[in-house]
């Protein structure tokens, strides 16, 4: 086989599911294109490759053998069989909740994306309470607060994030690529807009329209929430747009 990707491109990640600090669920937030679903579908293929005897691609693989693995990746609709992008996501959602396991290795990648986001808020929680009253083990990735919100009350689930590098001055975003702890309290969408080319005053106007629904609607306690986590991470560029957006909220 001739190598497509150059080997020197590719970032390492340590997954760990219910072991060290990890528990056996992961809910994982992160920037769009930051990786989250590239990991996914690395967990995927390093089980299955282990438990077929083949090559696993890392330094050291410890595992307990899963009875199968599951998987909602992926928007994609069914025009012949008349099934809409979220009528699919939801039935294969269906079969995962039906048929999972405690030895089941489950893999969600952004469910309720095919909706409301105030619907999918609540679907995207109640499936990862199921998931966790199922005790299998797994990784949740989503984009919406309220989720991150809700899993701090499950014991099996822990929160983490693929790490980026944000640069305010220049509004530009550095993807690492690494699984860490802790959360992501943004998905930079407006800065993978710039990446794609979309004109300056347009991303201009989204920062704006961004910065004053927040403040109209985020509850004063997560912002709080959000500047604790970005003072622990160190993230000062994190920690001034928050601040700014807490004073906007108490009209400062």
């Amino acid at each position: 086989m001739e190598p497509k990707i150059d080997p020197e491109g590719f970032v390492p990640n340590d997954v760990q599911l219910g072991h060290g600090d990890y528990q056996p669920l992961i809910l994982l937030t992160g920037p769009n294109m930051g990786g989250k679903s590239t990991l996914l579908r690395q967990v995927a293929l390093c089980v299955i490759m282990a438990q077929m005897g083949s090559f696993v691609p890392g330094s050291e693989c410890k595992m307990t053998v899963v009875d199968r693995v599951f998987t909602r990746l992926g928007a994609y609709d069914n025009i012949i069989q008349g099934k809409s992008t979220f009528l699919i996501e939801m039935e294969e959602a269906s079969t995962i909740l039906h048929s999972a396991t405690r030895d089941s290795l489950v893999l969600v990648d952004e469910l309720g994306r095919g909706t409301s986001t105030f619907e999918a808020t609540a679907i995207a929680a109640a499936c990862l309470e199921k998931l966790s009253a199922i005790g299998c083990r797994g990784v949740f990735t989503t984009h919406f607060h309220e989720v991150w919100s809700y899993a701090k009350k499950l014991d099996n689930v822990s929160l983490c994030h693929m790490a980026a590098s944000l640069d305010d001055k220049e509004k530009s975003i550095t993807f690492l690529y690494k699984l860490s702890l802790g959360l992501c309290p943004e998905s930079h969408g407006i800065h993978v807009a710039r990446l794609a080319g979309i004109p300056k005053h347009v991303t201009d106007m989204a920062e704006v329209v961004s910065r004053s629904y927040r403040a109209s609607k985020r509850p004063i306690k997560s912002i709080l929430q959000a500047l604790l986590e970005a003072h622990k991470q160190d993230n000062e560029p994190l920690f001034r747009r928050l601040y700014d957006e807490l004073r906007n909220s108490l009209h400062i």
